[in-house]
């Protein structure tokens, strides 16, 4: 009797990117449910101008990120050039109206209160984020995280307070990051970059390459600490959410003690890369009173006597020297990895040294192959440079940063869902032929 395989369907950011932006428009709108959103706007207006409503408004919004302009003036012209855009959007024509494409003015009106907003835009994202559990099996089974920095349009604020300029940006904040990296000689190296701005803390979906959490901060701000707080946000602390998740995968910058364990507090396999904070020199530390060694990147050797040629005579001789062991899996009752050297079975306990020595031990191959996943956090990043404008942006303050990150979140979960909703997401198979 033949097996029947199940498939299991994925969402394929690739594939919204081959589409056209007044399709794009369209599945965005459908996955974003903004209607308590344009309640609460409405009502702030009262008995105000409606010449443009608040629902068109918010339809112009999206439709200038989706179709990615960079200034409102370059996206006028694009609404007074495409009439099928603008019926999209609710601008009719009407007689009465003489200006059918709303002026700079009522944008920049629109966007500073829709800046007010941004607890109800977070909403609108874990509400999202929700449903998105619920529409792909196994999201956020494997969960990346990173910061990625945004630069300052404007120029800093002045160090003379007297000379204030309402045109430099007054909340961003200079950051330092250092790469260390060896040389060709084998040396040491720093490089240092530095960032005037914002940066934009962020946690996505492996497979889908789609946010699950995100924050907003001045470029100043602790890694460490933004992303603890995003891993136990309401949406990632659901009980239902960390039973799916099993991994989560973040760079050396991110390596540390507190992470590690926040991590696994979380019930959630670290998938953390390591810098090497050895500060004595030490190529090697004893495990307990044995003959293991393990080196700063979680290489685990056993001593032993090995047969070597003298470069000087070409004679043989015996050293005692560390033999690399060879890696047999973790034994998650006793919370130990294994390892094994000639026939002989040893035990290393994750808890000697909770950094180092992971569940999922740093030399296997099992390791290097869940954390190349990682990636998808950084293609993630190059999407918001490339798509959503923020490599070249003209964007002032934390309110308008936070603001505009939050609706290129919704508007990239927006167009996965209702992608998946009209039934046409890409379908992979994950399983192999019996």
């Amino acid at each position: 009797m033949a097996k029947i395989i199940t498939q299991t369907s994925v969402f394929d950011y690739t594939e919204i990117e081959k589409l056209g932006d007044l399709e794009r428009l369209n599945i965005a709108m459908e996955g974003i449910d903004d209607e308590k959103l344009m309640k609460k706007l409405e009502s702030r207006r009262k008995n105000g101008r409606d010449d443009y409503p608040i629902r068109v408004m918010w339809n112009l919004l999206i439709a200038m990120i989706v179709f990615g302009h960079k200034t409102v003036e370059s996206f006028r012209r694009e609404l007074h050039r495409n009439s099928q855009l603008r019926r999209i959007c609710g601008l009719f024509d009407h007689e009465k109206r003489k200006h059918l494409v709303p002026p700079s003015r009522v944008f920049s009106g629109f966007f500073k209160a829709l800046s007010e907003e941004n607890k109800e835009i977070a909403r609108i994202f874990d509400v999202q984020v929700g449903e998105l559990y619920e529409l792909i099996p196994e999201f956020g089974k494997k969960i990346a995280g990173d910061g990625k920095y945004i630069e300052s349009f404007a120029k800093r604020e002045a160090t003379d307070k007297s000379a204030k300029d309402d045109r430099a940006e007054h909340d961003a904040k200079w950051s330092t990051k250092e790469y260390h990296y060896v040389d060709k000689n084998g040396k040491k190296q720093v490089k240092k970059e530095h960032h005037y701005g914002f940066k934009a803390h962020i946690i996505c979906d492996v497979e889908t390459e789609l946010p699950v959490a995100y924050s907003v901060t001045a470029a100043n701000a602790d890694e460490k600490k933004e992303m603890k707080k995003l891993l136990e946000s309401p949406i990632l602390s659901n009980e239902e959410h960390r039973r799916i998740a099993e991994y989560m995968l973040l760079d050396r910058g991110y390596d540390s003690l507190d992470m590690i364990q926040t991590i696994k507090g979380a019930g959630i396999i670290p998938v953390v890369d390591i810098r090497n904070c050895w500060k004595d020199g030490e190529a090697t530390k004893q495990y307990k009173n044995t003959d293991i060694v393990y080196n700063a990147y979680g290489e685990v050797y056993h001593y032993d006597f090995v047969s070597v040629i003298d470069n000087k005579t070409g004679e043989a001789k015996i050293e005692w020297q560390p033999v690399k062991m060879k890696y047999e899996g973790y034994d998650r009752q006793k919370n130990c990895l294994r390892y094994s050297h000639n026939g002989k079975l040893h035990k290393i306990y994750v808890s000697y040294d909770e950094r180092i020595f992971l569940p999922i031990a740093r030399d296997s191959q099992k390791f290097k192959r869940i954390y190349k996943g990682r990636t998808a956090v950084e293609r993630l990043n190059g999407r918001l440079d490339r798509d959503y404008m923020f490599e070249n942006h003209c964007i002032r303050g934390i309110k308008k940063m936070t603001l505009m990150v939050g609706l290129s979140m919704i508007i990239m979960n927006g167009m996965a869902i209702g992608k998946i909703k009209n039934g046409k997401e890409k379908i992979r198979s994950l399983t192999n032929a019996a």
